[in-house]
């Protein structure tokens, strides 16, 4: 079986709603991630990626017409006039700095440089370098995976599962975005639609092999690959179930815990940019305040609430 059928096998079953695979269909790939990074970092013409990323040309233009789709870019002639577009972050675009924060975030935190802070942001309202806390907004204090729990939402139910893009060419994406998240198991782990969905699903309890195939309809062959992957990282671990050797469930490790501001991002980008107009499949409550929240970033060393105009991705040298 080849990667494409591998990828897409199954592509017809019906999944459980769930707004972090609806929002991985869109940013689960390799080369979107790089793209999206370079927008946050201001460029907007097609040239500028492609020299900059060594992406293909075709593939370039695929992933391009794929975010307008999204609404994640809109196109606009470029300011000399003529014919000549850009691409400028639309307002779903803007929304995925909550998401690429937490990439970041974990992908440093997980590799950081020798001798360098762990501190990659720079909160511009009190001045200071910080960490980026992922907190309630109704009472302000952290969330965890362990203070919090969902119910389903007017919007739980089943859909049509989508085709994820195929990781033949997200290998590519890899070897030419080494350096984009700080090492390339990092973008591998989040330049994919499955990865990332398996980690969204041990948190939510599904964590057997069979359970995975079922609520994910991720094909077997696949699943091994993708699990195998996790394991290597140090994300997942394995754990006998019931002390038997024949059964095994997959559980998130110290560091696969820390991908909870990840998945949490990406469920609210879901829930507001992929709504299927039902309303959300879960609504998030948190038990240390007993309310529904919504995430929201604090700064580590002020404590006020961070916007996206507030806050300076620092770099390796910062």
């Amino acid at each position: 079986m080849s990667n494409e059928q591998e990828e897409t096998a199954g592509a017809s079953a019906l999944v459980a709603k769930y707004s972090v695979v609806r929002a991985l269909v869109i940013l689960g790939d390799a080369w979107t991630l790089l793209i999206l990074r370079s927008a946050l970092e201001g460029t907007r013409r097609f040239s500028d990626w492609q020299n900059d990323l060594g992406i293909p040309k075709a593939v370039l233009a695929n992933r391009l017409d794929r975010l307008v789709e999204a609404r994640v870019f809109r196109k606009t002639p470029a300011q000399e006039g003529g014919k000549r577009m850009e691409y400028v972050l639309d307002e779903a675009g803007l929304d995925l700095w909550e998401p690429l924060a937490a990439i970041i975030r974990w992908s440093r935190n997980w590799q950081p440089p020798r001798n360098e802070t762990t501190l990659w942001f720079r909160h511009t309202r009190c001045g200071k370098a910080c960490d980026l806390v992922l907190s309630c907004n109704t009472c302000a204090q952290p969330l965890t995976p362990f203070n919090t729990f969902a119910e389903p939402g007017p919007g739980s139910g089943h859909e049509q599962r989508i085709e994820p893009h195929s990781r033949r060419r997200a290998n590519s994406a890899v070897r030419h975005g080494r350096e984009a998240l700080g090492s390339p198991e990092a973008l591998a782990l989040f330049g994919d639609m499955w990865a990332p969905a398996i980690v969204g699903s041990a948190f939510r309890g599904i964590r057997r092999f069979n359970d995975l195939v079922a609520y994910l309809q991720i094909p077997p062959l696949v699943l091994s690959m993708r699990l195998k992957e996790l394991l290597a990282i140090g994300v997942l671990r394995r754990r006998s179930i019931e002390d038997s050797e024949r059964y095994e469930a997959f559980h998130l490790t110290r560091t696969g815990l820390e991908l909870f501001p990840y998945i949490s991002m990406l469920a609210k980008w879901g829930d507001r940019w992929c709504d299927d107009g039902t309303g959300v499949p879960e609504i998030f409550y948190h038990r240390s305040c007993g309310h529904q929240y919504s995430p929201v970033y604090r700064c580590s060393v002020c404590g006020e609430r961070v916007n996206r105009t507030e806050v300076e991705f620092l770099d390796h040298h910062a």
